[in-house]
């Protein structure tokens, strides 16, 4: 697990070094793919409130009986998990999502103020009470392997270039889930027998159902041993007593000290798990968030449960769990990675079979075709597709507001007369202002636009004598020189 670990971490490391090329144009959700893979790491705190069976019961003919509280403490958990996403609608915000996820737990378990004392029968058959007790609580370090399949609602807005938010909620499936346990603590086994005497010398031993026993029984008990021997080897007298075949000892470690138990696999648990995006490119984005996972776990093999069977026996604490309310909560780290990416030759963010113009990026409004003057008139359908235009000419401008777009308008910065292709006539004289010498008066065209008062076919702006008719030779005055008859 450590070396998956490793790997995961060394490979979001590098992230930034082989992502592809940084984003040049902000692409929101609608526009990346619909399918993601979440890869992250977790870690953080573990809480494990247990449930124990009342072991009380099995014990036979029990007296003074305290099977002890089992508590979890210092729990931490860590792991990964991976999840294929597909994001629906046109703004693919939401999805669904399921995958893996590995989870170790680690805590311990304890198990305090442990005392029973129960009928038993000795290797030679006779009936005694058997004292069990710790020396002190019963610890055991555990790690827990959990195995979970996620279905996940899935959630993800993208709000800048660089920046995103992602959460996913949903449904924890256990599909197993085992804890490893190695034992810390020490027993001690001490013994009671009850006997009568008979006439003739011979002994009867019986089990004592009181309370308290009476003083004039054999105690193998540490206490009683040094009420009799103060200076005495105590370990020497109950090691001397078990060898003998009575199950006694002072001290005794589990034979085996480590073991493995089972939870029932199928739980159902949830988890929430919302966290901030960075995006190194379209394609790739760092996942910082937190985690919370909530699990009800159960055991149903707690029949017949003891603590210990005799000197040297062992069962785990966790063996008389009914019910395990399983919570873990921490931060995760990650990667996001939007995979099936459509082909998009033009990296306008429409895929290449939806695009109409698959080689110039352009805009999903207009199919793909791009709008180059930003007039809302695709390329294709302006005949002025480099100046911002009007729709009523074909994305062609009409700067001077006459009614004929400029490419048709002789004058298109001054308003004129569609007769005239745009240009004014000031005079009214049907010639163009700017091919009428005399724009100010009404002409003729022979004349440029320049009248002829005195009709003797010179204009009046080259006649000196323009409201009397006179010949071209005198410069249109009339000949003074000339007689009369």
């Amino acid at each position: 697990m450590k070396k998956i670990l490793l790997t995961a971490v060394a490979g979001l490391l590098v992230l930034p070094a082989i992502s592809q090329v940084r984003t040049k144009k902000f692409k929101r959700d609608s526009l990346l793919s619909r399918w993601a893979i979440d890869v992250n790491l977790l870690g953080g705190m573990n809480t494990q409130y247990l449930t124990t069976g009342n072991s009380a019961g099995n014990y036979p003919n029990a007296l003074n009986v305290n099977t002890g509280n089992l508590e979890y403490t210092r729990g931490i958990t860590y792991g990964t998990d991976a999840q294929l996403g597909f994001f629906w609608g046109r703004k693919r915000h939401f999805g669904i999502g399921t995958g893996f996820m590995y989870l170790m737990q680690e805590g311990d378990a304890s198990l305090d103020k442990f005392r029973v004392e129960y009928r038993a029968t000795d290797y030679l058959g006779n009936p005694y009470r058997q004292v069990e007790s710790a020396n002190s609580d019963v610890r055991e370090t555990q790690k827990t392997t959990n195995m979970n399949i996620p279905v996940v609602l899935k959630y993800k807005n993208r709000f800048s270039k660089r920046w995103g938010f992602t959460a996913d909620a949903g449904i924890l499936i256990n599909v197993k889930t085992k804890t490893d346990y190695t034992n810390n603590g020490s027993l001690n086994y001490e013994a009671i027998y009850q006997f009568t005497k008979s006439s003739d010398g011979g002994v009867t031993w019986y089990y004592d159902n009181a309370a308290t026993p009476s003083v004039n029984y054999w105690f193998i008990t540490k206490e009683q041993f040094f009420k009799n021997n103060k200076d005495g080897d105590v370990q020497a007298y109950f090691n001397s007593l078990r060898s003998q075949g009575y199950n006694v000892g002072l001290g005794v470690a589990p034979n085996a000290k480590t073991g493995t138990v089972t939870y029932k696999t199928g739980s159902i648990g949830f988890i929430v798990q919302p966290s901030v995006n960075f995006f190194l490119s379209d394609k790739v984005a760092l996942n910082l968030g937190a985690f919370y996972l909530y699990q009800p776990m159960t055991r149903t093999e707690t029949n017949n449960y003891r603590l210990t069977d005799g000197v040297g026996s062992y069962n785990s604490v966790v063996s008389n769990v009914t019910a395990n309310n399983n919570q873990s909560y921490g931060v995760n780290l990650g990667a996001r990675f939007f995979v099936f990416q459509a082909k998009d030759r033009d990296g306008d963010g429409i895929r290449d079979k939806k695009d109409k113009c698959p080689d110039v990026a352009g805009l999903a409004k207009f199919e793909g075709y791009p709008d180059t003057d930003g007039d809302g008139i695709p390329d294709k359908d302006d005949l002025c597709p480099t100046v911002a235009g009007l729709v009523r000419f074909h994305g062609c401008p009409d700067t001077d507001g006459d009614g004929i777009p400029d490419k048709d308008n002789l004058c298109p910065t001054i308003a004129g007369p569609v007769q005239l292709r745009g240009c004014p006539d000031r005079d009214g004289d049907g010639i163009a202002d700017k091919d009428d010498k005399c724009p100010d008066q009404p002409g003729l065209a022979q004349f440029s636009g320049c009248p002829d008062t005195d009709g003797d076919g010179i204009p009046d702006n080259e006649d000196k004598c323009p409201t009397v008719a006179g010949p071209v030779s005198n410069q249109g005055c009339p000949d003074t020189t000339k007689v009369v008859p």
